[in-house]
């Protein structure tokens, strides 16, 4: 009997080691470089993956607390991309902003400025004239905007006390965070500690289906005008695409402030040519990762 109360004791004291709780909050402001690269490719009408750009920026990011608010600044620095899409895709140019200040409450963004300046931060990278025209006036920020808005939301899906390991999708939906308008939750899993920039961080995988009308320069500038200087095609009407993905993120539970995110996207997307009415059917592959580095 004594046998069976210390067995038990010991399951209890280790399923308590097991939950982890997580803050958002700040007791002092802290100051991160971050990487962001991203590999972007393409299977051609052949079956052949064509990688047509690795984009790749530092940046500054400066994350901070008032009261249950948190703020996040994010300062552009250097630019390291390559590739024939380097100057092309409207998120990664992006990065590129001078300056973007994002306020949440928990997992909801309040706001998100600096966008607005997308259009003056395109006019002044070298490219082509008729990609700059297509690059700007059309609104982007919006789309940008909901694409950082997307990324905090994953970011910080997990709240109050989650398992170590294990799949918590329930647990994550019955606290009303897995609510989302484009994009299908289909499983969240929890993956215990990991050692990153000396600091300990829980990972965790988000598996999810998005479905996005964003216009498609991947296909426009590479696969259909090949590799060379052919005129900008626009496929302007007819678009789906949709991406099976997963998203892993850690970050330290005791601050909120992340370690590092790696998305990998296997894509599916439907475009309607607006001369022939041909329909073209493509996929696309993406990974995106971006490491967190604490400044000392």
């Amino acid at each position: 009997m004594k046998k069976l109360y210390l067995l038990f004791i010991l399951l209890a004291l280790w399923g308590c080691k097991s939950d982890v709780v997580i803050h958002y909050q700040l007791p002092q402001p802290v100051v991160l470089d971050l990487y962001a690269e991203s590999y972007y490719s393409t299977i051609d009408l052949e079956g052949v993956e064509r990688v047509g750009t690795i984009a790749a920026s530092y940046v500054e990011l400066e994350y901070a607390s008032k009261g249950d608010t948190l703020q996040m600044t994010r300062r552009f620095e250097i630019d390291k991309s390559r590739g024939y899409l380097k100057n092309s895709l409207p998120l990664e140019l992006s990065w590129r902003i001078p300056e973007v200040t994002v306020k949440a409450l928990g997992q909801r963004v309040l706001t998100a400025e600096g966008f607005e300046n997308y259009d003056s931060t395109v006019a002044q990278i070298p490219m082509p004239e008729r990609w700059r025209n297509q690059l700007t006036g059309e609104n982007y920020d919006r789309y940008l905007i909901r694409a950082e808005k997307h990324r905090w939301e994953m970011d910080h899906l997990l709240s109050d006390t989650v398992p170590e390991k294990g799949n918590v999708t329930e647990l994550v939906r019955s606290r009303g965070r897995l609510n989302f308008a484009l994009i299908q939750i289909d499983s969240v899993v929890t993956d215990g500690f990991h050692n990153l920039d000396s600091r300990r961080c829980l990972g965790y995988t988000v598996y999810l289906t998005e479905n996005e009308s964003f216009p498609y320069f991947i296909w426009e500038q590479h696969v259909n005008s090949k590799i060379g200087t052919e005129q900008f095609v626009p496929y302007s009407t007819g678009h789906k695409g949709e991406y099976q993905t997963a998203y892993w993120v850690a970050f330290d539970p005791a601050t909120g402030i992340p370690c590092q995110e790696r998305e990998v996207k296997k894509g599916v997307h439907t475009m309607v040519n607006p001369s022939t009415g041909d329909t073209a059917v493509f996929e696309s592959l993406i990974t995106l990762e971006r490491l967190y580095t604490v400044k000392k």
